[in-house]
């Protein structure tokens, strides 16, 4: 008995259906008319074979839609190189739903040359959302995080980001997860750091508290967060002052969660690195410290109480090497010396 189609299956098939009633029909004429006829005529094969191959692979033992996978990407692939980007939008969606739940379908498309694929996709802009959803579903793979992280995904992704609308906050918070994705393998630090992801972050820290837009800042901290782990995204984050700026904006006025996350990253640049803590402190942030160790959640007070407890700890240091320098200075006169150290440790304030 052969099982129903999934939901997958079914949308995948429809797409192809609606594409060959509706969407060829209008279509402009291509510059090439002989290779648009053949393109056309090899629609319509594809189509039914689409249609046949999941009940094929439905009688197979642990079957995944493999063939129907590998087909819809040389579909895809021939819409590319014709030009047609009703036939791209639908080839995408149909792998985009191949590939949903299925390691094996995902694995399938990157050996067959997906990858390369979506980067001729990209240079028409047309085309982004469907890249972006492909980039996303292929991210969640492990194996497939170092390919995306060295091809030119990332300055597309960047670039996304860049264009900054409201109106387009979904597909930002895509390249969002896929670039919190890619910055989970530290291989790709340094690739994400020269692409100058931290500044493409910083707008997304200003936000209002609306739904979509705290979604949006909660990734961008998430991905701070990882590189701020490294050395080479701590450095890049440190030569940056207005990420401080950003994160104090945050401690003041961010949801819950992101003053949780902001906290985590701060704690993470500053244990051992006096000068970045002495960039923090001077932003003013010890209010909202105070304030986010009585009021925030609880891994948030938690992790308060530890920045706070650091540079208390970092501050009572800053005398004990001043101590060492009196001696030489009282004969000239101690005065200037303790008027100096004064001014020093008040800095720390």
């Amino acid at each position: 008995m052969i099982p129903a189609k999934t939901n997958d299956e079914q949308a995948a098939t429809c797409q192809h259906k609606s594409l060959g009633r509706n969407d060829l029909s209008g279509r402009r004429k291509e510059p090439c008319s002989v290779h648009g006829r053949m393109f056309r005529v090899h629609h319509a094969v594809v189509c039914k074979v689409l249609e046949i191959f999941p009940l094929i692979e439905a009688a197979r033992p642990r079957s995944k839609s493999g063939i129907q996978a590998l087909c819809s990407l040389h579909f895809l692939r021939m819409a590319v190189h014709i030009g047609d980007e009703k036939a791209q939008e639908a080839g995408a969606m149909a792998l985009f739903n191949l590939m949903v739940n299925s390691n094996r379908n995902k694995g399938l498309m990157i050996a067959a040359g997906l990858i390369p694929l979506l980067e001729q996709m990209f240079s028409n802009s047309d085309m982004y959302k469907c890249v972006v959803a492909l980039y996303l579903s292929l991210s969640c793979l492990d194996e497939a995080k170092p390919l995306i992280g060295s091809c030119m995904a990332v300055p597309f992704l960047i670039q996304v980001l860049r264009d900054h609308n409201i109106e387009r906050s979904s597909c930002n918070y895509d390249a969002l997860y896929i670039l919190y994705n890619l910055s989970t393998h530290p291989p790709n630090i340094p690739s994400l750091v020269s692409s100058d992801i931290i500044n493409s972050l910083h707008p997304f820290f200003g936000f209002p508290s609306a739904s979509e837009v705290v979604m949006l800042a909660e990734k961008a901290l998430a991905i701070l967060i990882n590189l701020a782990a490294s050395r080479a995204g701590r450095k890049e984050i440190t030569s940056a002052p207005s990420i401080f700026r950003g994160l104090e904006g945050v401690l003041d006025f961010g949801e819950s969660t992101e003053q949780e996350q902001a906290v985590s990253c701060l704690l993470i640049l500053c244990s051992g690195d006096e000068r970045c803590s002495q960039m923090v402190l001077q932003e003013g942030v010890i209010p909202s410290l105070v304030s986010i160790s009585v009021n925030g959640t609880t891994k948030g007070k938690e992790k308060t109480e530890k920045l706070l407890k650091l540079f208390r700890e970092q501050r009572q240091q800053e005398p004990s090497t001043l101590k060492q320098q009196p001696q030489q200075v009282e004969k000239n006169g101690g005065c200037e010396m303790i008027v100096e150290w004064k001014t020093l440790s008040s800095g720390g304030h």
